[in-house]
């Protein structure tokens, strides 16, 4: 199954501080893709989000973003920024692509995030995967290998002591051309004129957050997740959400994002007063 699998913007802080941030993020998702059976077709990093185009298991992919942003969280936290970075509302949401069409929009949208935040052009942005498609010069890209990097250097950055991939690495990234199937993506589009007619084509991006809101809207119907709420507080002995703790209430809101898909928008509206200690 393919998935648009995206972040909703952080309000109160950014995602990412300098540089540093992007790259850990990005060599973490690298770190934690080991023993699942995700691929990677696209991806954009912007300030207070981010885009993927991945397959795979739903539930292996949540795992796999949980254990990013854990992962992230602990270097955040011990490395200095110029403001803090608050990952309590940084949770995913998950489209299902349907058709080959589909993918296509898909991909256009991920890459052309930079064009409305007026950050230049997709193929000039260097936080994205646009630099891998239809590239005759990427065999030029091919970085410096983990080994001649200086292990010394790459655990501070990459903050991690166990066994790190043998890969090289691209101005302190893993080499996305070894883990972000580009090919896959260049097979779907046939030729290169028609990704770039897609990145120019005014009306992606309202294309694309149509179906992403009514993903929002559509995870479950209220009904289904009032139930889980009340499950949810009958495990806790009380009778309504105003009487569970601020944490129980951070943990139930995880519960029905996670593991039930509802959005931000749809718990707010359900779970009311309830969520205005959360912000």
């Amino acid at each position: 199954m393919y998935y648009h699998v995206y972040s909703s913007p952080l309000q109160k802080c950014p995602l990412f501080r300098n540089d540093a941030d992007r790259r850990f993020f990005l060599n973490r998702v690298v770190l934690c893709l080991p023993g699942t059976n995700i691929q990677i077709y696209a991806f954009c990093l912007m300030d207070n989000h981010v885009h993927f185009l991945i397959s795979g298991i739903e539930s292996d992919i949540r795992k796999l973003f949980s254990c990013i942003k854990r992962e992230y969280g602990r270097w955040v936290n011990s490395s200095d920024g110029p403001v803090e970075v608050k990952l309590d509302d940084f949770e995913i949401s998950m489209r299902v692509i349907k058709g080959e069409d589909d993918f296509k929009t898909v991909v256009a949208y991920i890459l052309r995030n930079p064009v409305p935040a007026g950050l230049g052009s997709p193929t000039s942005y260097k936080w994205s995967s646009a630099f891998l498609y239809f590239n005759p010069w990427l065999n030029q890209f091919d970085g410096v290998p983990a080994k001649e990097y200086g292990i010394t250097k790459l655990r501070a950055e990459i903050s991690r002591r166990g066994d790190l991939p043998d890969i090289n690495l691209l101005d302190g990234i893993y080499n996305p051309v070894k883990w972000c199937n580009y090919k896959k993506v260049e097979q779907v589009f046939g030729r290169p004129i028609e990704l770039f007619k897609l990145l120019g084509k005014y009306g992606v991006e309202n294309e694309e957050e149509s179906k992403m809101e009514q993903v929002e809207k559509n995870a479950h119907n209220d009904s289904f997740i009032l139930a889980k709420v009340q499950e949810y507080c009958t495990i806790y002995g009380v009778d309504k959400v105003e009487d569970l703790t601020t944490v129980e209430v951070r943990a139930l809101f995880r519960s029905l994002h996670d593991r039930w898909g509802a959005s931000k928008k749809q718990i707010e509206r359900i779970l009311g007063n309830a969520t205005s200690s959360l912000r």
